[in-house]
């Protein structure tokens, strides 16, 4: 997404004085140096608050007390842009917001802006812009899995200084919890791994698997239905006989002819055929139903007196089985005691007798009985419980059988007693053949050409592709590509700040949001925290949000995240606080001086200068698609002979800091 910041605007509350404007070089490192407490550090909070942060960061005291506005001068992919944003109305960020685009931005700036918008279209303008979907990240809606915004990319964007050198944060705002658990669903989508058509195939599948479990569950429900009829389907065959619609003959041997006829019943539409001897049929068809009844009915009944009894065997061997195991235990004893009795003397009055050893080898055959018994018992047991289980097995089968073979004796009862001395009805054959329409109707509605059965069928089939369109095997290889490229780079980086480094390959962990060393050998990573100094910390900081800029602009049009990155204070490790005003003031004795760690502060003067010819280069490498804008103590001394470094502002003087000193009430 291109995003490049030209202008900040501060609007005073005062309009007789001319709006603070602090201009930057897109194409170069453009660089705000100052002392303390000029309002270098605001810049992040206000870029921030103008691009529709949800809260507001700017420090309370002058930088709000003054000012009545905040605005930005962009350009983006559509063209220019001023977008401007009310200061907060005390604790609530303001919802107004001033925007022009396109020609309009060349008029002269206002002296103040007037509303023409709200937070919410703003937003909603940069998240058309950024080309992220408007679909949520997990189709279920689950967690923090809403949809991705424009404004979930500014972790991407800003490098505040509680964060340019924290070696547990390795994002902004990602100390937070809400927005932690947030980044790591938007990290992949950010980097390419996941993209838009991804979720639409994901949102698409979620919708297809929905759909599907409905209609397998109504499925289900039209089937049970369905099998009751198939069940009764020969008792219709008859039936359609008796009311004379079918001519005398067997049943179809398949359920398909069967159904076929009976929808030639219901397509002639209530036809008979000349019939004979109807009543003698219909009597000696039901007579072989009930005799067919009777079997199974003593069938069923032998199962069921024979399953009691093996059920009662069971609990007879388990029964039998606790009082073995209780007499072997008895007998756990006698094969020590007899491998103690040896000798010929006894061991229990001294005397020279063998009646002891004897009496112990009398044992031994009702023992190993009772062994043999205990191992019988033991071998049974399973073989009951399979011989139970078969019976039920049977059982089940035999009642529903029975039950097929009552509803078909009862239709033929009717017909019978009907026959013998009931008048057929024209009525009755019509609501036969309602009966039968209906259940056909439903079969087609299942199994027909266009049933639930072909429409789940297609259903599944375009489940399957768009689950081969998500291959796993497929995203994996895209992160590990996206993965090795940002290594490779923080590595080339860290190099180029003549850094030590930390030993291993340096990883992005999607998960802990953080840089973890893969060392050869180790049995677990090195996480940042765990590794080197403040030095360290901040050019793996530098290295690694340099690096997922670049990834992220190697996708050129599908990059969402806005193309430029603002780093407060990445000297502050070398000289925190004013310290380098003091070094430069004072170079000669600083140089005698040396820290404890052996390193003289020119040497850190020297480091510091490696970053921002670092920051050059990285802006050369980029071609100007990426936009570094650099807040620091630090003066022109650090990056001296950068072709492409621009001194944006330079607040050292009495009157120089963000909120002139016009503006405030005391100024003379």
């Amino acid at each position: 997404m291109k995003l490049l910041i030209h202008q900040l605007i501060v609007w005073p509350v005062d309009v007789s004085f001319a709006p603070r404007v602090v201009k930057f070089d897109p194409t170069k490192v453009s660089v705000i140096t100052g002392w303390s407490a000029t309002g270098k550090s605001s810049i992040i909070s206000i870029i921030d608050y103008v691009l529709g942060a949800s809260t507001c960061t700017i420090p309370v005291g002058e930088i709000r007390d003054y000012a009545s506005w905040y605005g930005l001068v962009l350009e983006t992919d559509t063209g220019p842009m001023r977008v401007a944003r009310q200061k907060p109305d005390g604790r609530q960020a303001s919802q107004e917001y001033w925007i022009q685009q396109g020609a309009d931005t060349e008029t002269p700036l206002p002296a103040l802006p007037i509303g023409n918008a709200k937070a919410a279209h703003f937003k909603l303008m940069m998240d058309t812009l950024s080309g992220l979907s408007n679909l949520q990240l997990d189709p279920e809606g689950k967690g923090f899995n809403e949809r991705a915004s424009f404004r979930d990319m500014a972790a991407f964007n800003f490098l505040p200084q509680h964060i340019v050198a924290n070696p547990y944060t390795m994002f902004f705002k990602a100390d937070s919890s809400n927005h932690r658990e947030k980044l790591r669903n938007v990290l992949p989508l950010a980097l390419g791994i996941l993209t838009n058509e991804d979720l639409m195939r994901m949102h698409s599948l979620h919708l297809l698997q929905d759909q599907l479990r409905k209609l397998e569950a109504d499925l289900r429900i039209r089937r049970n239905g369905l099998q009751n009829w198939q069940s009764n389907a020969v008792g219709a065959f008859y039936l359609a006989q008796e009311l004379n619609l079918l001519p005398a003959g067997g049943v179809p041997d398949d359920l398909r002819s069967l159904i076929a006829l009976l929808q030639s019943v219901v397509d002639a539409g209530g036809t008979t055929v000349a019939a004979s001897g109807r009543v003698s049929v219909s009597v000696q068809r039901l007579e072989d139903i009930r005799r067919r009844e009777q079997v199974l009915d003593a069938e069923i009944a032998a199962n069921k007196r024979r399953m009691r009894r093996l059920k009662s065997l069971r609990r007879s061997v388990s029964d039998y089985d606790d009082v073995l195991q209780d007499q072997q235990s008895r007998v756990a004893g006698v094969g020590w005691f007899k491998s103690a009795v040896t000798a010929e003397k006894c061991v229990l009055c001294g005397s020279d007798s063998d009646e002891a050893r004897v009496a112990l080898e009398a044992l031994d055959g009702p023992i190993s009985e009772l062994s043999d018994l205990t191992a019988g018992t033991a071998s049974t047991a399973p073989m009951v419980d399979n011989e139970i289980l078969g019976i039920e097995r049977a059982l089940i089968a035999s009642e529903r059988a029975m039950l097929e073979l009552r509803r078909t004796r009862k239709e033929f009862e009717t017909v019978v007693d009907r026959e013998q001395g009931r008048s057929q009805s024209l009525e009755n054959v019509y609501r036969f053949i309602g009966r039968t329409e209906q259940a056909l109707a439903m079969l087609g509605d299942v199994e027909g050409d266009d049933g639930l059965q072909s429409q789940a069928n297609a259903l599944q089939n375009q489940i399957g592709d768009l689950q081969r369109q998500l291959n796993a095997a497929d995203r994996k290889i895209r992160e590990e590509a996206k993965a090795k490229q940002i290594s490779d780079y923080i590595v080339r980086f860290v190099d180029a700040l003549e850094v030590a480094g930390a030993e291993g390959k340096p990883v992005l962990d999607h998960r802990e949001l953080n840089l973890k060393f893969e060392r050869e050998g180790a049995n677990k990573p090195d996480y940042l925290w765990e590794i080197g100094s403040g030095e360290n910390w901040m050019a793996y900081h530098l290295a690694t949000l340099l690096a997922v800029q670049g990834v992220c602009l190697l996708r050129k049009a599908n990059n969402p995240v806005p193309s430029f990155l603002v780093i407060d204070q990445p000297s502050q490790v070398y000289f925190p606080s004013d310290t380098f005003d003091v070094l430069i003031a004072d170079a000669d004795g600083a140089s005698a001086r040396k820290s404890a760690r052996g390193r003289k502060p020119l040497d850190d003067l020297q480091s510091t200068r490696q970053i921002f010819a670092a920051l050059a280069r990285a802006q050369d490498k980029f071609d100007n698609q990426l936009q570094i804008i650099v807040l620091d103590h630090a003066d022109h001394h650090a990056w001296g002979g950068q072709d492409n470094v621009f001194e944006a502002q330079n607040w050292r003087g009495l009157n120089d800091s963000l909120i002139p000193n016009a503006w405030l009430p005391d100024a003379e």
